[in-house]
């Protein structure tokens, strides 16, 4: 016990030199600094880097300038076909307009920090890798850190950003003289930014529009989610002062009805006195939930504020009735060539986006029946997890969308696709290749995060491959495999027909029974 306190205020110590060192990071909403009444009024948000009032965007150094935002022009599907009603239309331009627009490999809100992938003063040092490990392969020590930041996250308030808690239109309050925003956790914040990109439109008490996502249902699923993760990634890295630190992944495809890591050593295991609940041994079982009262909000017109609504729950997998997904699914979507199809929705069919959401077989057949790899798995979960506004409070969300951006990765190794195999347009809002991603800021494109994860600083130890071939030598092993193993197949039996004619006569050549099983179930 002593050592683990040691430990802590170690972590502790170094996280509170880093806030006063270090410059300050950016995957966030909105920068406390610009949240004043002149700054929401001017809708300008181009703070100084230092000490110094004229280094605005750090442009002294030559590392950005005060710009208009870029935002994509092209046309949207799908189903919201309102205007100039949702603040997240040509995001962030309801709130800001003139952001810092950075050169080279610089980035942040004030252009002091580097891309992911990148490192030096200058940041044009390509850096190493941090290694993203399976979750069951990580010492002792590693997992204590991950657990232990985690926990940090929960318990520390952002540093540099803040929460809008009301509708752009009412950002300054019924007086027009006091901001609407809150501070946050870190961790909250990273459950904030999914709540956000999911919520309803607020047409008026009681009237939301429903059907709009910024962050599933379409092409954006893949590219946010990945951005989500290296934001909190690099977060917890500053917390822990290990900048080779790298979150885990949860290799969910077991095939199994149990949750392997809803363990109390994990991630916390079930309540024996309340099974929808976690159990009081684990640190988990004492998180509280935000951003759960979806209904209450559309209600009230108004956003969620950060404060605790309760505890993180989860259901039971069903012993015998569902079981999560199986390494035959994940190679299956992983042999889909094409990124997404049109209309680069939920009925989008073949496509590795809409196979790996969940929405397509895992080999890209359309079924609206169908849930399965991502979506199946917070199904299975249910509770906090089953709901999208309010899943990332759970910690596992963390290391399962880890795994289901591995698969990603393994796909942009095997195709090296162009960005033109990101569409550009008629993609649901939010998820044309240019549309800068809510709620982030500053401002980041799908087309930014389109890449490999080595290209972003991060990697996976895993291993996806089917043949050492890759994909082509895959199908095309399959192929030749199949013919001669059916004509060996065929050989026996007409020898076995012969030899059988030849003693008793004639017989029926083959005396078969069909069934319908499916080739991915167990016989």
């Amino acid at each position: 016990m002593k050592e683990t306190n040691t430990r802590n205020m170690i972590v502790l110590g170094l996280f509170l030199l880093y806030l006063i060192l270090s410059p300050e990071l950016s995957e966030a909403q909105f920068p406390r600094v610009c949240c004043t009444v002149e700054g929401i009024l001017s809708k300008q948000c181009c703070p100084a880097l230092g000490s110094d009032p004229a280094n605005v965007c750090g442009s002294l150094s030559g590392r950005g300038s005060c710009s208009a935002v870029r935002v994509d022009t092209k046309p949207w599907g799908g189903p919201y076909r309102l205007r100039n009603v949702d603040d997240r239309e040509r995001w962030p331009t309801k709130f800001f307009n003139q952001t810092c627009r950075c050169t080279g490999n610089f980035a942040g809100y004030n252009c002091g920090q580097c891309k992911f992938g990148w490192m030096g003063p200058n940041c044009d040092q390509r850096r190493t890798p941090v290694v993203r490990k399976n979750i069951h392969s990580l010492t002792p020590e590693e997992l204590q850190e991950f657990l232990n930041a985690l926990e940090l996250a929960k318990t520390t308030i952002h540093p540099d950003y803040v929460i809008a808690t009301q509708h752009w239109l009412g950002l300054l309050g019924p007086n027009g003289t006091e901001p609407q925003i809150a501070n946050i956790s870190i961790y909250d914040f990273f459950v904030w930014q999914h709540y956000y990109s999911v919520r309803d439109t607020l047409l008026g008490p009681g009237r939301p529009f429903k059907a709009i996502d910024f962050s599933h249902k379409g092409p954006a699923f893949i590219t946010w989610h990945r951005y989500h993760l290296l934001g909190l990634e690099r977060e917890l890295q500053r917390l822990t002062g290990n900048e080779n630190f790298a979150i885990p992944y949860w290799n969910f495809a077991t095939g199994q009805s149990e949750c392997d890591v809803c363990t109390d050593s994990l991630l916390g295991g079930r309540n024996p006195e309340n099974p929808f609940l976690i159990s009081n041994q684990s640190r988990f079982s004492r998180w509280g939930v935000v951003c759960n009262s979806l209904d209450d909000y559309n209600r009230l017109v108004t956003l969620c504020n950060g404060t605790n609504e309760g505890f993180i729950q989860r259901g039971l997998i069903e012993r015998g009735n569902r079981s999560l997904p199986t390494m035959n699914d994940v190679r299956s979507c992983l042999g889909i060539r094409d990124f997404d199809s049109p209309p680069y929705f939920t009925n989008s069919s073949f496509s590795f986006r809409n196979a790996l959401e969940g929405y397509d077989k895992p080999d890209g057949e359309l079924d609206e029946t169908v849930n399965n790899l991502h979506n199946l798995v917070h199904s299975l979960l249910s509770g906090t997890s089953s709901l999208a506004h309010s899943a990332a409070n759970d910690p596992i969300f963390v290391v399962l969308h880890a795994f289901t951006d591995a698969i990603f990765d393994e796909w942009m190794k095997r195709f090296t696709p162009s960005n033109t195999t990101f569409p550009d347009e008629m993609a649901p809002i939010g998820h044309n290749r240019d549309y800068n991603m809510v709620p982030f800021f500053p401002p980041v494109t799908n087309e930014e995060i389109y890449i490999t994860s080595e290209q972003l600083g991060y990697s996976y130890a895993v291993s996806l491959d089917d043949a050492d071939g890759g994909p082509s030598a895959f199908v095309l092993g399959s192929t030749l495999g199949g013919v001669f193993i059916g004509l060996l197949v065929l050989l026996l039996i007409f020898v076995l027909y012969l030899r059988q004619r030849r003693n008793r006569g004639f017989e029926p050549l083959i005396k078969a029974d069909f069934t319908n099983r499916k080739y991915t179930e167990e016989a």
